[in-house]
């Protein structure tokens, strides 16, 4: 789904990986391992696409080319790292993320990047919050709203995305689950074991490819050729689909999806409906959601076992973090990844870890974590 203003824009990739990780005992967060990766090198991998990429914290070996910076002051919070992490590179378009996301990918980084027709576009999780270390950005608004900031050390995120026009997408994917505790991320380890059982014939199978060429199919059927789903659509729509699955009552996804298909082929889109379908998808998720929290929730048919996979993943992380408490995982330590640590678990906090009391604050000062 290409949004008017950013088909074809490069874009340059802001990582904040300094925080303290204190609800972990002040081990180097980033470089913990999920699934045999560190997570930081999950969100770098998520973020290939990018024609720079700046991590904001201490150097950690990595497995891509990125460039280190740290923030001014040290452990000032979240907004000084972003304005740090500013210096590098000249794209117009900037993606930011948390380095503690190991279910990112780079179709939540696409679909973000599709969907820019504002000053920004944001992720919301299940809640609706905003995730402003998940989104995208115009460089030249988010650099007016940091300079227009009096005080930068310990400021909100919140305050910068309320001075800017913002596109929201509901994250039904899962892909904003972070890891604050050690319950959470156990739980993001058993959902991204590595070594899998030996798969059947049938389970050999590419569903994806199957899917694809699928689409494909129908689309010369209709008379579409030529403007067949890209990856980021059909993600999108499986979305939807999910969000009005879980919202509302199974058979709403079918209805649902089609109506989002109706309203795009209603305008006449010259673009072959990438464009147009950004509207009405962000329009009929915001409202599944709504419904969903007006009517208390659907009827039983919409369970959590059929939302879309990454969205199940992102309610047991979440689900791990709060029953963990406040314990810091007392008697662990840090494993040895072979990745450096040269203080993160000291004062420096950039603000990447959500570690704060409250447990999701992203806005903390020095010292009270952010994400």
């Amino acid at each position: 789904m290409d949004g008017p203003d950013s088909v074809g824009e490069s874009f340059d990739a802001i990582v904040l990986a300094g925080g303290g990780a204190r609800r972990l005992g002040g081990v180097d967060k980033p470089g913990l391992e999920v699934g045999g990766v560190s997570m930081l090198d999950r969100v770098l991998a998520a973020c290939a696409g990018a024609a720079s990429t700046a991590v904001v914290g201490p150097p950690r070996a990595v497995h891509r080319p990125v460039v280190f910076t740290r923030e001014d002051p040290p452990g000032g919070g979240p907004v000084p790292a972003l304005a740090a992490g500013m210096e590098i590179g000249s794209s117009e378009v900037v993606a930011v993320f948390a380095a503690d996301l190991p279910f990112l990918d780079a179709a939540a980084v696409e679909l973000l990047h599709r969907s820019l027709t504002a000053d920004a576009v944001v992720f919301t999780d299940a809640r609706g919050k905003d995730q402003p270390l998940a989104a995208v950005y115009r460089r030249r608004p988010l650099a007016a709203a940091l300079a227009a900031l009096p005080e930068q050390s310990g400021a909100r995120l919140f305050s910068i995305l309320d001075t800017l026009t913002v596109t929201r997408l509901p994250d039904s994917r899962g892909v904003t689950a972070d890891c604050d505790t050690w319950d959470a991320l156990d739980t993001a380890r058993a959902l991204l074991a590595t070594g899998p059982a030996a798969p059947t014939k049938m389970d050999a199978m590419d569903d994806k490819k199957l899917l694809a060429d699928w689409c494909a199919a129908a689309a010369a059927e209709l008379g579409l050729a030529g403007h067949e789903l890209t990856i980021a659509d059909r993600e999108a729509i499986l979305a939807l689909a999910g969000v009005a699955a879980h919202s509302v009552v199974r058979p709403a996804a079918p209805l649902t999806t089609f109506l989002a298909g109706y309203a795009v082929g209603l305008r006449s889109s010259a673009d072959g409906g990438r464009g147009a379908l950004d509207g009405p998808i962000a329009k009929l998720s915001a409202l599944a959601q709504a419904w969903q929290a007006a009517d208390g929730g659907a009827d039983g048919t919409g369970s959590a076992a059929e939302a879309p996979t990454g969205g199940s993943a992102a309610d047991a992380v979440a689900g791990a973090g709060a029953a963990s408490g406040s314990n810091p995982g007392a008697g662990r330590s840090a494993p040895t990844t072979g990745v450096t640590n040269d203080g993160s678990g000291g004062a420096s906090d950039n603000g990447s870890d959500n570690d704060s009391a409250g447990g999701d604050s992203l806005d903390g000062p020095a010292g009270s974590g952010g994400r």
